[in-house]
This record gives structure tokens, sequence and C-alpha cells, in this order.
């Protein structure tokens, strides 16, 4: 059996949440070297699957897991990097590991500077390896069911980050428009999601959310004019792109600096 390199950069950050949110809340020091520890492996898997990614004319995909969950559904744990996915999630271990850096840190008493986060340390990197968990799973996931869980995942997090840690003046507005477009953004891709799910259905007569397997569906030329379009605006909203990038200015101003890597480094790569 192959190694799961990807089940385990995907889930790491969410064991680390899990672990950190069960140790004393006074033990700060601690909980940012479980956050670290766990940043740096998953950023030394990313790494290495990055390196020994093949390149290549039409490589395809790679690394793929397939874990069966609810095969009534055809809903399944499917993961694969290929050569736009691979980088990053690099990309992704990067920027989880520096944002715990530049989280880091204690009161400087001399320049009246706070390097890091202060306040309730063991819930930020919680909630910051739950987003990154999301992402991770965004990358790799070939279920199409799967990978809007893990988009929803994704965003979650987003709001308590934004709301708790952000920048006083404009965190409740900033968090709660961002909120906002994103899940609509994401109900709106979810409508062609499924009638994608549907329609396969039909033409192959098996109920699969495999993406591969939805390349081989003989969609009609009709049905991806028409079906195209809510998906793409739907993760248009998530991409920033004009009109649907009036919440990411917000965002970045009100989010904390971690989160803000995140926002502008990958989590906008996710539309």
């Amino acid at each position: 059996m192959n190694f799961p390199i990807l089940s385990i950069i995907t889930f790491l950050p969410f064991v680390a949440a899990v672990i950190m949110l069960m140790m004393p809340a006074d033990r700060k020091t601690e909980v940012r070297g479980v956050a670290l520890a766990t940043a740096a492996i998953d950023l030394l898997l990313a790494g290495w699957l990055y390196m020994q990614y093949l390149t290549g004319h039409m490589v395809g995909y790679q690394f793929i897991e397939t874990y069966n969950w609810l095969p009534a559904l055809g809903i399944s744990l499917k993961f694969g990097v290929d050569g736009m996915s691979a980088p990053l999630v690099l990309l992704t271990g990067i920027v989880m590991f520096t944002g715990v850096l530049i989280s880091w840190g204690d009161y400087d008493e001399s320049k009246h500077l706070s390097a890091g986060i202060q306040d309730r340390p063991r819930e930020f990197f919680a909630f910051l390896f739950l987003l990154a968990g999301g992402v991770f799973g965004v990358f790799v996931s070939l279920d199409l069911f799967m990978l809007f869980f893990f988009y929803e995942i994704a965003v979650f997090p987003m709001y308590l980050l934004i709301a708790i840690w952000g920048w006083v003046k404009t965190r409740e507005y900033a968090a709660m428009k961002l909120t906002l477009y994103l899940f609509i953004g994401s109900v709106v891709a979810l409508v062609g999601a499924l009638v994608m799910y549907w329609t396969q259905y039909q033409n192959t007569g098996v109920l699969s959310f495999d993406m591969i397997q939805m390349e081989s569906a003989g969609f009609s030329a009709s049905f991806q004019y028409i079906w195209f379009l809510p998906v793409f605006l739907g993760f248009a909203v998530l991409g920033g792109i004009w009109p649907f990038h009036n919440w990411s200015p917000d965002g970045h101003v009100a989010a904390p600096t971690a989160v803000s890597r995140f926002h502008a480094g990958v989590l906008m790569k996710l539309g």
C-alpha cells in the first residue's frame, strides 16, 4: 500500500487543532510548540510531495488515494494532485508554517508592540489549522462532494479568526461580509455541481461524485454552456474576480497578519 501522504497532509492540521483545544489555556508556549511542529511536518511533507511529482506531458493525477465513504451516494475520499495542485499544496504548507511564526511572540514592553497573538493563542491556532486543513482538502480532493465539504470548512474559521482577532474597528463588519459573500458563492456553485452529479448519473447510470469519472460522463455542449456559468460565478466570488471582489479588501484590512497571508496566498486560489 502506498504511503497516504495526501491524507496525512490534509488531516494532520485537524488532529493538531483538536489536541491544542484539549490543552490548558495557560500553556501558551506548549500550544505554540504543537502548532509549529505540526506546520513544520506538513511543510516537509508538502515539499517532498512537490519534489517527487513526476513532470512531463499529460502525466495526469498522482499520489491517488481512494477511501469509500458513502458508496450508495457515490461519495468517497479520493485524493490526488496534478501539476497545478501540487505546487499549491506546497504553497499552503509555506503559508501555514510562516503564519505560525508570524503569530508567535510576547509583548515588548519597551516598544509597546505585541509580536504575534497574545489573546487566546490556543483557539487562534486551532481555527487557523482548521482553515489550513480545509484548504489542503480542496486542493487534493478528486471527489466533488468532498471538495465542497472542505471548501466550507475553509470558509467557516475565517469568520471567527477575523471577528475575534482582527482589527477592532472593522472586524465584525469584515468578517460577516466575507462570510456572506463566500457562502452565497459556494451555494451558487453547489447548484451547478449537483446538476453535474445528477446528469452524470442519467448518462452513465452510476451515482458518483468522482471528478475523473465525470470527465467521461458525456455532457452535451448545451449542458456545458448553461451550467458553466453558475459554477464559474460561484468560484469567481472566492477567487476575487471583478466585480465579485468587494469582500476582499475589507477582509485583508481587518484580518490578523497570518490570516491575511492565508487570504491572499491560498484562500483566493481555491476559487
